[in-house]
């Protein structure tokens, strides 16, 4: 039960957001503030300042004190006017002011004695010094996020245009790549992606699902037509900002005004437009190999908006779509068995140690001495044409030997209504509707029921209600409250499923996961058969009222705010629910080397290392976070503020909607439980527990106090020296299921057996319902691939195969210490030049390993001795550094060029990255994480992005033909050109390689989210790690980038001692080499007979010079795994595969586009 204190701490936090006027936040709008002065500089107090909104006359007043400053917040993003008055001056009127997101613009304005008649006008003010706030943000425009190139035409494209920032891994887009990536998806100064914070309209807009699908780390992304302007906060931010640690992403939607106004449009790609890549192999297809095809590249992105008004200065909308339609079929390079190998004709001898019988090298092995599973899947890949007929003559592997072009299909509608009221001058409401439906299907890459694990039908639906309401009480005091509701969802289904061509026993019936092939993983080789995490779903939905409240007190900017979220979120993440074979015993080698080829053999004998079934599993998980924060934005001079502020934070842990919770514990060695109906025994302790424990197992961390600290000074009116100190704390790590305690044993079972070496007297009769005897880690005896899988593996808990997971109970949240000092000069007119030292410090940071692994200097036993299997740990425990320069010079709007450059010199350095980001989240020694830290998986050390808008001085209203019309005008007028330049150091890579099974330390885990050990080689001295694109791959057109010769694999055993398998390469000892493109968008406005109506023709040119651009390359190195009998020399085997870039970044992509604006 909760106790009245775990009731108390949300409830009140929600009476204070419904109740009393306790909160403000800036939102997604700005401030305007300032001094007026007489012509002697002296300070008029009483001025009249008034603030009108030009698009909707909306307008706000306030009146000077007596130092003659005036401060106007929460003003809506957009253009302004404002006008001063005062009792014998002549009033000032100062035009096209720019109100920015999370922004304090200072406008001061000067009145001349006489009389008010005589207006004195201050025009186009959009840059200007930060004087007032001591947070690093950078604003995009909606001029830049409507003129810019795209790649994907989402607004998120153009975070990569601020210092400190870097595309993710897992949104990385490459030609091979036949899957969703993950939009939004950024690094900021060193801090994994899904540390970023994205606000829409005010509103938490950040995506809860537990792993990648909705494939976006924002639930609403509005087309960036429909973008009024967003702001990327990325260090020291006000204490109205949290959840976590890094950037803040804010973006305000369009809204309608007083003028009706609208776009339609239509992006256009189409395959024979485009470079055809670096890489040109031949292609494997059903008849068999045929001539590189360029790989298809077709897309339809279209849509349009239209805003105005219902009520002329009382009520607007605004409304928008857009469609997305895209075939796909990228290049992909897949490592499959020779003609050879299909035959059973091998390049070694090879031994069934079930039958004891030796067949010879360069020898067929007899069909009816191969596996009858084996011999139905040889079936399925002798359908394949045009695969070699043979390998390497030392390990049989023929390396990235089957290119194929894999269909993938993309369809998706999205659309939103907002509108605005003004109830009064001191009221007004807006009301946001969005909706966004995806669906796509990830073809197979080898042919049904094979499958090559693809993603394949994936389906997503997004949606979120936001609801605004902003009241003025006087001119010093505003209430601002939201309320928002969001849902998503989205998940994965296998192709096989329904396809029971196998027959496979012990794996389920169930329609909604039976059918095809489990996951098979044969060393070596690229897998084939399901995915092992499909079908996967998740369907997370979020509460989230909030209110802020500011009161202008002064000198001082007092602020208040509260949020109080409540999550709520179905989850089938338990995998692999249709079962997975591992191949990689080596167990048919004649001697004490086992190469490819053994590998293969065991597959065709059917004896698999370990074979694994997960039981089917819906958890029902509850989230609550409640935060209040204070801030006082305090000018204590008019050269110097000081913006002080204290945030706290409560995240609670997961409870599940039926209390399926349950946690490792490592005093008992027991796994705890507070499950219905869970029986006490066989390692389960059921518990009852009071408070936030007795729900979730993990003790509530209620210390989230987070300062915000930071100052602006301005010595010079051109001159601002700005810096600061914050604390912020992480709430949300998307993990998967490793650090979720409701997929747990004994309601959610992921069991793994770990074979014992096949001898012809221990292979299994038949098979037992249960092969491994509780408090046992050895299986009752062996069985074979076909044999298929007990029955009560994944029905029946059973410690000794179960993996299961520990988060411990005194877990406290991951934070960040975040830090900068800059320098900011004014140029010229809207001209700034920023330069900034950047930091942070990260703590308590999650990772993954395995909390039972072997360990090989106590002769391979586990930790906890009493329990047999692998455990899961999900760790509070690893760093991370971040130490930069950045330097930014902006140009806004000034003779036609806006220009924006991005420079950061860094260094990044962590023990552990992001899990589910394609980075190294676990570490090679769980016993040692500390070896772990390098560089991180984000340590760009050199990055430079330039954007730049230019409007070609030519034509209608511009210095050159200023007076054009008609055919001269429509010829040469109203050309736009706009250019982002990125060149940034290559990324860093990992490189590992997978042990015997005799040593490897972890078992039952094979995926790094579950802690998997990341095993890596060591290093063979005064070898450079890579070679650049000279050398090609054996066999291939490839590039073997890594240099092989650089590193030796861990020997197995001495005589008969086993070995440890951690080598002493550093983690990320790797890097690609400089990224380097250009994208070009050149376009041209036409006149219409339609007064209003214009035409745009755009012409879109992404890697404009067709730079290539390599991928990362394969990280996994394979090759012999030596054994020496004792004295003999302890030398690993060289890698004979592994390191090869079969892929890069896109070429040269060509969009046109036709925009009709009005």
């Amino acid at each position: 039960m909760f106790t009245k204190a775990s009731i108390a701490l949300p409830g009140l936090a929600l009476a204070t957001v419904l109740v009393t006027p306790l909160a403000y936040a800036q939102y997604e709008n700005g401030s305007l503030t300032g001094t007026i002065r007489d012509s002697s500089g002296a300070p008029i107090a009483g001025a009249q300042v008034v603030v009108t909104n030009e698009a909707t006359a909306a307008h706000a007043e306030a009146t000077t004190g007596g130092s003659g400053d005036y401060d106007v917040p929460q003003l809506r993003v957009g253009s302004y006017r404002i006008t001063v008055s005062a009792p014998g001056f002549s009033s000032a009127v100062a035009q096209n002011i720019t109100v920015s997101v999370g922004a304090r613009q200072h406008i001061d304005l000067s009145l001349n004695a006489g009389s008010t008649a005589t207006n004195i006008e201050v025009s186009d003010v959009s840059l200007q010094l930060e004087t007032e706030t001591s947070q690093r943000d950078q604003t995009i425009t909606q001029y830049q996020s409507e003129a810019l190139p795209l790649v994907t035409r989402n607004y998120s494209d153009l975070l990569g245009l601020v210092t400190g920032v870097r595309q993710a891994p897992s949104a990385a887009t490459t030609s091979s790549i036949n899957s969703l990536v993950r939009a939004g998806s950024y690094n900021v100064n060193g801090q994994r992606s899904i540390f970023n914070n994205f606000l829409l309209d005010g509103m938490d807009n950040n995506s809860y699902g537990e792993s990648n699908q909705g494939f976006d780390n924002q639930i609403i992304a509005v087309p960036p037509d429909s973008v009024a302007q967003f702001s990327v906060v990325t260090n020291n931010e006000s204490a109205e900002y949290g959840r976590s640690s890094g950037a803040t992403i804010n973006v305000a939607s369009s809204s309608g005004s007083n003028r009706f106004h609208g776009t339609a449009y239509d992006f256009f790609r189409n395959t024979v437009l485009n470079a055809a890549g670096y890489f040109k192999p031949e292609i494997v297809s059903p008849t068999g190999e045929v001539p590189f095809q360029k790989p298809t590249f077709n897309r339809n992105q279209f849509g349009g908006n239209i805003g105005g008004p219902v009520l002329k200065d009382k009520l607007f909308f605004f409304l928008d779509y857009e469609g997305f339609r895209q075939v796909l079929r990228p290049l992909s390079a897949l490592t499959l068995p020779t003609q050879n190998e299909l035959n059973g004709d091998l390049v070694v001898p090879v031994r069934n140690p079930l039958t004891g019988v030796t067949y010879a090298a360069n020898t067929p092995i007899p069909t009816a001495a191969i596996n009858p599973l084996s011999r139905q899947v040889l079936s399925y890949f002798s359908q394949i044409q045009g695969l070699p007929q043979n390998g390497l003559a030392s390990t049989g592997l023929n390396q990235n030997d089957y290119s194929v072009q894999v269909p993938f299909t993309d369809n998706s509608d999205k659309g939103d209504l907002r509108l605005d009221y003004t109830q009064s001058p001191a009221s007004s409401w807006f009301l946001r509707i969005s909706d966004r439906k995806e669906t796509g299907v990830n073809f197979a890459p080898i042919p049904l029921p094979l499958d090559g694990q693809s993603n394949g039908s994936i389906r997503i639906l997004d949606q979120q209600v936001a609801l605004g309401y902003t009241h003025l009480f006087g001119a010093n005091k505003i209430l601002d409250a939201r309320f928002g509701i969001s849902r998503t969802k989205a998940g994965k289904y296998s192709l096989s499923i329904g396809d029971n061509a196998f027959a496979i026993p012990g794996l389920p019936t169930n329609p909604v996961v039976a059918g095809g092939l489990p996951t098979t993983a044969v060393t070596g080789f690229t897998g084939f058969g399901r995915q092992s995490t499909n079908p996967q779903w998740q369907n997370p939905s979020l509460l989230d009222p909030k209110a802020n409240y500011t009161w202008v007190l002064g000198h001082h900017s007092l602020k208040f705010g509260a949020e109080y979220e409540h999550v709520w979120m179905a989850v089938n993440d338990n995998n692999p629910l249709y079962g997975s074979f591992t191949y990689g015993g080596g167990y048919s080698a004649v001697g004490n080397t086992a190469v490819t080829d053994n590998y293969w053999a065991d597959f065709l004998f059917g004896l698999t290392s370990n074979y694994s079934l997960a039981n089917y599993f819906v958890a029902h998980l509850r989230q609550t976070l409640v935060s209040g924060y204070a801030q006082d934005d305090w000018k204590v001079s008019p050269r110097l503020t000081l913006n002080l502020g204290v945030r706290w934070e409560y995240g609670s842990p997961y409870s599940e909607q039926h209390n399926y919770i349950s946690d490792f514990d490592p005093t008992t060695q027991t796994l705890l439980t507070v499950s219905p109906g869970a029986v006490a025994g066989n390692g389960i302790t059921p518990i009852t527990a009071g408070g936030v424990y007795g729900h979730t197992l993990i003790h509530p961390d209620l210390n989230d106090f987070a300062p915000r600290v930071g100052f602006a000074f301005a010595p010079t009116p051109r001159t601002a020296l700005r810096g600061g100190f914050g604390t912020s704390y992480v709430h949300y790590t998307r993990a998967g299921s490793g650090d979720i305690l409701a997929i747990n044993a004994p309601q959610a079972q992921f069991a793994s057996v770990n074979q014992v070496a096949p001898t012809a007297a221990n292979h299994c009769a038949m098979l037992p319902a249960q092969i491994v005897n509780v408090g046992s880690s050895t299986p009752t005896c062996y069985a074979t691939a076909d044999q298929g899988f007990p029955g009560t593996l994944a029905t029946v808990f059973n410690s000794a195969t179960d993996n299961v997971t520990y988060v411990p109970s005194n877990t406290r949240d991951s934070y960040v210490e975040s830090y900068f000092f800059s320098l900011q000069q004014t140029l010229a007119k809207n001209t700034v030049l920023d330069i900034a030292y950047v930091g942070n410090h990260g703590l308590k940071l999650q990772g993954f390993l395995n909390a039972n692994q072997k360990n090989p200097s106590n002769n391979f036993a586990r930790t906890f001795g009493n329990w047999p299997s692998d455990i899961t740990e999900a760790l509070n425990g690893f760093i991370s550094n971040y130490n930069s320069l950045q330097v930014r010079y902006e140009q806004r709007s000034e003779r036609g060029l806006t220009l924006l450059n991005s420079f950061t010199w860094e260094h990044s350095l962590d023990n552990a990255s992001a899990s589910l980001e394609g980075n190294t989240p676990s570490p090679q020694d769980g016993n040692n994480i500390a070896a772990d830290y390098s560089q991180s998986d984000y340590n760009l050390p050199v990055a430079d992005v330039t954007s730049l808008v230019y409007e070609l001085p030519v034509g209608h209203g511009r210095p050159f033909l200023t007076n054009a019309r008609g055919p001269m005008q429509a010829l040469l007028g109203g050309w736009q050109a706009s250019v982002i330049n990125t060149a940034q150091a290559g990324t860093p890579f990992n490189l590992t390689y997978t042990p015997n099974s005799a040593t490897a330390v972890s078992q039952q885990i094979s995926a790094t989210y579950r802690g998997a050990n990341e095993y890596r080689p060591n290093i063979v001295p005064n070898q450079p790690i890579t070679q650049g694109r000279s050398v090609k791959a054996a066999g291939t057109g490839y590039i073997q980038y890594v240099n092989l010769n650089a590193f030796s694999l861990p020997a197995t055993r001495e005589g008969t001692t086993l070995l440890s398998p951690f080598g002493n390469a550093s983690r990320n000892p790797g890097r690609t080499p400089m990224f380097n493109e250009t994208d070009l968008d050149l376009n041209k406005k036409f006149d219409t007979p339609i007064e209003g109506v214009k035409v745009e023709f755009r012409s879109e040119l992404y890697n404009l010079f067709n730079h290539t651009n390599l991928y990362l390359p394969s990280s996994g190195l394979g090759g012999t795994l030596s054994s020496f009998n004792a004295g003999g020399a302890l030398t690993g085997g060289t890698p004979t595969s592994g390191g090869v870039v079969s892929s890069t970044f896109e070429p040269r992509i060509v969009q046109f586009a036709l925009k009709l604006l009005y």
